[in-house]
């Protein structure tokens, strides 16, 4: 039965920030890489390398121990696994113009093909190259048995949700090589290790043939082993140590063999080339490209290239696009590790659908667990952002408090030190409101002496108003004659009508008519025309002086008999009033109202003349 993974499935979503450890395992040594890709950008973080037998994990128990103790400390990342290419199959496959639904069907069926009757599950995936007419289609399918996998799993023991990938010796080479030569077109990839030898052809940057034969490193050394009759052990060492390829120490039978491995090489790539004709032709154009351990014995570069034609490159060490060439003998473990965290090209993974299943759970656990994290992060700065925001809006709260509690300590102040002022301008008010009133009545008697120098008349009476209205008003009689009309309708208008009726006595009142002023008795003798035209100028004239409120002539009820009768003339006698003009003296301070408790201060009253009442009619109304 054949599991498919189609180059159509959902892949993987990498998350920000994610590490894997890629495992090489080998006949002899295990190659450890952990790799990390941080926001796209691709990093080595460790490498690891065993020699199994050096280190005694040559069980499989030591060696599941050994790796879960380097898992361990490395944090438990996801493990990528190399699959031996001899365990696998890869060849490009050519199909028809077909819509897409069916490429999926008829690469299953090659598949079949491909690995005959098994009675294991066949996993298989493919990517599609670019590299035919536009008549055709060509994929890269690579497949392997179910069973190899998983007891490679086993063997390093490991778990469903530890393993997010597995891959090919052959196609991690692929990875590593792009990545290290991006720009390279044509080449071979020969990578020599203990047991066997991997070689791949790149044509046009993407793969487009991979085998592999049992001939290695330990074929040499059992060549040479044999011809000294040593132990390999000691075969391997005198290999390393050197040249045995020419000189007077030459081995015939490590020639030999290595002249076996050349051939073999060149058989594999003479097959491809002649099921390519067009390119055997420009067989030259393919730059060969050497890594391994066992290449690096002294003088089998020299012997290769001399001997066998076979001008071997080193590995690329120029170019860093995905963080640099990978250290040599690391380069298979290196391309699992880009391929596990998407950067490769071509990716093909084997994995498992029940492994994949697996690690898609471990996935999605992570992700909650790294959206939680995210959400707990932005959890604790709003928190902090409002924590900020509240102790910002106390810390202006109490300072706009404070500053009320000031402000208000000082509207307190300075009412109490108003009160305080407004307690002894009281105190001295009287003193001022009768200086005012000494001064104004000097300027009265002045004013005075000064209006006698100008006509025939005199002053029968001059006082101040307190004085004279605390004498008993006169008694009116009934048979008094009423005074001429003599200062015209300027001054009758505002004469006002007595108290009571002139039948009756005249009746005492509560109202006190006297106000800051004085009260002037004259006598204008003459003529009723002469007289009147005197006093209105004279009037008029007082009123014009900013001392005085008012100056009229005072109503009969409130006259006083207080001057001589012998100075006035009958008929031609005039009170005047002449009230000073109030200022800010003769007038409490009103004491301020709260802020708080804001009101409109009623119209102050028109003043009402105590000598004419508003309740009292005037005369002839």
């Amino acid at each position: 039965m054949i599991a498919s993974l189609t180059s159509r499935k959902l892949r993987l979503l990498n998350p920000p920030v994610r590490r894997v450890l890629a495992v090489d395992l080998g006949s002899r040594r295990l190659k450890l890489v952990l790799a990390e890709s941080d926001f796209g950008r691709f990093r080595v973080l460790k490498q690891e390398l065993l020699d199994l037998k050096a280190e005694g994990l040559v069980s499989a128990e030591e060696l599941k121990t050994h790796l879960r103790a380097s898992l361990d400390h490395w944090g438990t990342p996801a493990v990528a696994i190399v699959l031996p290419e001899h365990l696998s199959i890869s060849q490009v496959i050519d199909l028809p113009n077909v819509p897409e639904s069916d490429v999926e069907k008829l690469i299953q069926d090659e598949t079949i093909k491909l690995s005959g009757v098994a009675e294991s599950r066949v996993v298989y995936d493919f990517v599609r190259t670019e590299a035919l007419p536009q008549d055709k289609q060509q994929f890269w399918v690579t497949l392997g048995q179910e069973e190899n996998i998983r007891e490679r799993i086993q063997r390093l023991g490991l778990e469903r949700d530890e393993v997010c990938e597995v891959t090919t010796t052959a196609n991690a080479l692929i990875a590593s090589y792009r990545a290290a030569a991006p720009l390279s077109s044509r080449a071979i990839l020969v990578q020599v290790g203990a047991q066997s030898t991997i070689v791949v052809i790149l044509l046009a940057g993407q793969p487009a043939f991979a085998t592999s034969f049992q001939m290695g490193g330990d074929f040499f050394t059992r060549a040479l082993a044999r011809e000294r009759n040593c132990p390999e052990e000691a075969a391997e060492a005198l290999k390393k140590e050197s040249n045995l390829l020419s000189g007077v120490e030459a081995s015939r039978a490590l020639a030999e063999a290595v002249d076996g491995w050349a051939a073999e090489l060149k058989r594999q790539l003479n097959e491809w080339f002649q099921e390519h004709p067009a390119l055997a032709a420009e067989v030259r154009s393919f730059e060969l490209i050497a890594s391994g351990g066992a290449l690096q014995q002294p003088g089998l570069s020299q012997y290769l290239q001399a001997d066998a034609a076979l001008e071997f490159h080193p590995w690329p060490a120029t170019g860093k696009p995905e963080g640099g060439a990978p250290t040599p003998g690391f380069e298979i473990a290196l391309g699992a590790a880009l391929q596990a965290l998407g950067h490769a090209a071509q990716p093909v993974s084997l994995l498992p659908l029940e492994f994949r299943s697996g690690w898609n759970k471990r996935l999605s656990r992570s992700r909650i667990e790294l959206a939680s994290c995210i959400l707990l992060a932005v959890c604790l700065l709003l928190l902090a952002v409002g924590t900020w925001h509240n102790v910002s809006l106390y810390t202006t709260k109490k300072a706009l408090r404070d500053k009320v509690r000031a402000g208000q300590s000082a509207v307190d102040a300075n009412e109490a030190l108003t009160a305080d002022l407004m307690a002894e301008y009281e105190n001295l008010r009287p003193l001022v409101a009768s200086q005012q009133n000494t001064l104004d009545t000097l300027k009265s008697l002045a004013l005075i002496q000064q209006s006698c120098s100008k006509s025939n008349f005199w002053y029968a009476l001059l006082a101040d108003q307190q004085s004279y209205f605390s004498r008993p008003p006169a008694v009116l009689s009934t048979n008094r004659p009423a005074k001429t009309n003599l200062l015209g309708p300027t001054l009758e208008a505002l004469r006002p009508m007595p108290l009571v009726s002139s039948a009756y006595p005249v009746a005492t009142t509560n109202l006190t008519p006297a106000k800051p002023g004085l009260i002037a008795e004259l006598c204008v003798p003459g003529g009723a025309e002469t007289s009147r035209q005197f006093l209105s100028e004279l009037v008029n004239g007082w009123k014009q002086q900013s001392m005085f409120s008012k100056v009229d002539l005072l109503s009969e009820d409130l006259r006083r008999n207080l001057a001589d009768p012998k100075v006035i003339v009958a008929e031609r006698d005039y009170v005047l009033a002449l009230d000073f003009a109030e200022t800010d003296f003769h007038q409490a301070v009103r004491a301020r109202k709260a802020p708080s408790q804001p009101s409109r201060r009623p119209a102050r009253p028109a003043p009402v003349s105590p000598d004419r009442p508003d309740n009292m009619p005037r005369n002839g109304s």
